[in-house]
């Protein structure tokens, strides 16, 4: 029989890889058999948060903090129950119960690292509630007859909206890109530190969007780091702290760090990340210099348009790929709003006469 220790290191190797469902079934069986382990019922409820079943994360926070009040652990434990259970009362809108949270974690561990962002987001949260009016007293009315009271229909819970986040590396940089179209700038609040990403999106439905990376496997240099808000993603650039590290994770315990440099050419860097092929995209990206100093005619002209099309948006790649294939290769279109709305004809060069094949 698999043990509780054993179960839990494979929910981390899980969690680690990014495989929340499997982590989750993994933390789970662990604490079938032991219900008395507050790191899992911990990791369980991060782990909840990621797949956004803020309900869940906060359930586990709460067994959490009664398995501490039965038998108390380190102050850092009970500082991570409180921030998991604030973090989660915060998604599920319980902005006072988040308060009450994280000024207890803050009290028991000032420095946990994404502490004063959650406050400050919460805080903003709350300054938006509307302010409750004095109480007036008033004369009790006579009372009703007694009525049998209507059965409430059950709340509807909206559908969990997955967001995909990726990550690459080279020597100097990990750019993280988190997939949400059609972001606001004034949205996204990124707080960067030298350990930790904290990441808060308020997306285009409504909904909210946390990551959470605390700690990152390996230290950055936050004033060095920066990240954009495009058409189709967010992405963020983290500046390595040690030049040339290879990570082999981005969250957490990191046993496969290595040197970029020592690394083959089918092993670093990754890209994306649940890909099981690696690239070295630095030897790549030096190859394809070098043969940008020596194209010319064709090559050049060739070289110019993957360009385009790799830094274009997506109705810039449809256009470009249908005007392409429909006119055989004698228009390339980056106007989607031209090119969609009907088929593209071939446009032969001057003096020639476009034929049709029977094959």
């Amino acid at each position: 029989m698999t043990s509780v220790q054993d179960l839990f290191a494979q929910g981390s190797h899980a969690f680690a890889d990014e495989d929340f469902d499997e982590a989750i079934n993994l933390y789970t069986k662990a604490i079938q058999i032991n219900a008395s382990h507050v790191e899992i019922f911990l990791k369980r409820s991060a782990t909840y948060q990621k797949v956004g079943k803020h309900k869940e994360a906060y359930e586990d926070a709460l067994k959490a903090l009664a398995l501490i009040k039965e038998k108390p652990v380190d102050v850092s434990v009970e500082a991570k129950a409180q921030l998991r259970k604030g973090v989660a009362a915060f998604h599920l809108q319980d902005y006072q119960t988040a308060r009450v949270a994280l000024e207890a974690c803050r009290v028991l561990s000032p420095e946990q690292r994404t502490l004063a962002s959650w406050i400050r987001k919460n805080d903003q949260e709350i300054a938006k509630l509307p302010k409750t009016a004095p109480s007036v007293v008033t004369p009790a009315p006579a009372p009703a007859p007694a009525v049998a009271p209507a059965v409430a229909p059950a709340p509807v819970t909206p559908a969990v909206h997955r967001v995909r986040h990726e990550w690459y590396q080279n020597d100097s940089h990990v750019t993280i890109s988190v997939f949400i179209k059609n972001v606001k700038q004034e949205s996204v609040d990124i707080n960067i530190t030298e350990n930790a990403l904290s990441v808060s999106v308020k997306m285009p439905t409504g909904s909210d969007y946390s990551l959470e990376l605390d700690p990152l496997s390996h230290a950055i240099i936050p004033s060095e780091s920066k990240f954009e808000v495009l058409s189709t993603k967010i992405e963020i650039q983290l500046k390595k702290e040690r030049f040339a590290l290879k990570w082999g994770a981005l969250e957490g315990d990191d046993v496969n760090a290595g040197s970029m440099a020592t690394v083959t050419a089918a092993a670093a860097p990754a890209y994306p990340s649940s890909s099981r092929k690696a690239k070295n995209w630095d030897a790549l990206e030096k190859e394809a210099a070098k043969d940008e100093e020596k194209a010319d005619g064709d090559k050049a002209l060739n070289q110019l348009f993957a360009k385009i099309y790799k830094d274009s948006d997506d109705n810039t790649k449809r256009a470009m790929m249908k005007s392409f294939t429909e006119s055989n290769g004698t228009c390339l279109s980056t106007n989607w709003d031209e090119v969609g709305k009907a088929p593209v004809e071939t446009r032969p060069p001057e003096g020639m006469v476009a034929k049709k094949y029977n094959v």
